[in-house]
């Protein structure tokens, strides 16, 4: 019996690579990328564990239920975490984070969520990141549910850890999902003796063994059919163009938003 899913060709180390290639245009970054073969939580948790250790101090802003998690992982590292927690039906502000920082000065982590799937409500990156990088800290963006709908620009906001999946806006599979990781991310998950080694939760085996190598050689054998269909998402949006998918969004947004009020 034959089936277009199954039979395929081996997904090579070129053709990865050149999908974890398209994905980083998306983002506008230089930034290391690395496609992660498991859902967003996968790179979301592997990037606190290997940043975050009894050392940090983390200001971990809550605005939905991803902020809770995310202050629980940084806590099972050792660190100190400090809550920034705001009411669901709003947004944090760069000056309560910049007010954080005022009262602990020792804050180098900051976790945060760009858009909350579960309120609608979108954090104001770009100007937190101006805050946090004029403080030295190394900043975490979940940015799962913006990708394809918002801006996500992680080198012009300065985020050093920012996580995407393709499964919400970007109309893609949920099984596999990408990290874009800054030379500061590496060095502080490079120097942590409690990061992941040897690990499916470990991002600096990723690293090393695949992007140091030249993106030569696959770690394990690659989640076949999610690459291709993130490969087909990515050229999907590449089609109608980023800026339009974004614009489909906003306009769909906005009458469900409309309807709402209406009723």
């Amino acid at each position: 019996m034959t089936h277009p899913f199954l039979d395929l060709a081996p997904m090579s180390a070129t053709r990865f690579a050149a999908i974890e290639d398209r994905v980083a245009r998306l983002l506008a970054t230089e930034q290391d990328l690395v496609i992660t073969q498991g859902e967003a939580l996968l790179p979301l948790e592997g990037a606190i564990r290997g940043a975050a250790g009894p050392d940090t101090t983390a200001l971990n802003v809550i605005t939905g239920p991803y902020g809770q998690t995310f202050g629980n992982w940084l806590r099972d590292c050792g660190a100190t975490v400090i809550d920034l927690a705001v009411p669901f039906h709003t947004a944090v502000t760069a000056e309560q984070i910049r007010a954080a920082f005022a009262e602990h000065p020792s804050i180098d982590f900051v976790s945060l969520v760009h858009a909350e799937a579960a309120t609608g409500n979108t954090n104001p990156v770009a100007e937190i990141g101006a805050v946090v990088r004029e403080h030295g800290a190394l900043f975490y963006l979940d940015a799962v549910a913006s990708i394809g709908a918002e801006p996500v620009l992680p080198d012009a906001w300065g985020v050093d850890l920012c996580v995407i999946g393709a499964q919400k806006a970007m109309g893609g599979p949920a099984g596999v999902s990408a990290i874009s990781v800054s030379e500061r991310a590496w060095a502080r998950m490079a120097a942590n003796p409690g990061a992941p080694r040897r690990s499916y939760l470990s991002l600096l085996d990723w690293k090393e063994r695949w992007i140091d190598g030249g993106r030569r050689a696959l770690l394990h054998a690659p989640a076949q059919l999610e690459m291709l269909a993130l490969e087909a998402c990515v050229e999907r949006i590449e089609a109608e163009g980023l800026a339009a998918t974004m614009g489909r969004h906003a306009a769909a947004a906005a009458a469900t938003r409309a309807g709402a009020v209406a009723l």
